[in-house]
């Protein structure tokens, strides 16, 4: 498995559209592609991180937004049906991680569905404030702060 940045525009790119939508919003009566809840117009201003197969199919992905130059917001992490359960979503997070800290980010944050928290409680998130809805089912926000000794 290959963990690695996607560029916008590509064929990953668009590897990792259809994952999200057929994975993440299909099951929601939702579609990715129609501009209802995503702003797919502004993704060229996100990184997209990705796993690849030995094929060099794209498996997994996830994607950040700069909130700041030290604060990344975490969105729409995927793995598909078939690759689940193999701790591939563990090793692309923890890859990702790293991608954005070489970059200078400290403070991460997301949004995680109520029925997937425990994965980031485990990867040391916190949960911050109440749980909430947010594309129709319920969600906390959560965060972890990287914070070296020189800070």
């Amino acid at each position: 498995m290959q963990y690695r940045l996607i560029d916008h525009g590509t064929d990953a790119y668009e590897q990792s559209l259809r994952l999200r939508h057929d994975l993440l919003r299909v099951p929601l009566g939702m579609d990715l592609y129609d501009g209802s809840y995503d702003d797919l117009s502004q993704e060229h201003r996100y990184y997209h991180f990705g796993a690849f197969d030995e094929e060099g199919k794209l498996v997994a992905s996830i994607l950040g937004i700069p909130n700041s130059p030290s604060e990344v917001r975490l969105k729409q992490m995927v793995v598909s049906k078939v690759q689940q359960k193999k701790g591939i979503g563990k090793r692309l997070f923890l890859a990702f991680e790293a991608y954005l800290l070489n970059l200078g980010f400290k403070v991460f944050i997301l949004h995680a569905r109520k029925a997937a928290y425990g994965f980031y409680l485990n990867m040391g998130y916190e949960i911050i404030g109440d749980e909430f809805e947010e594309v129709g089912i319920p969600h906390y926000k959560m965060s972890k702060k990287f914070i070296s000794t020189s800070d």
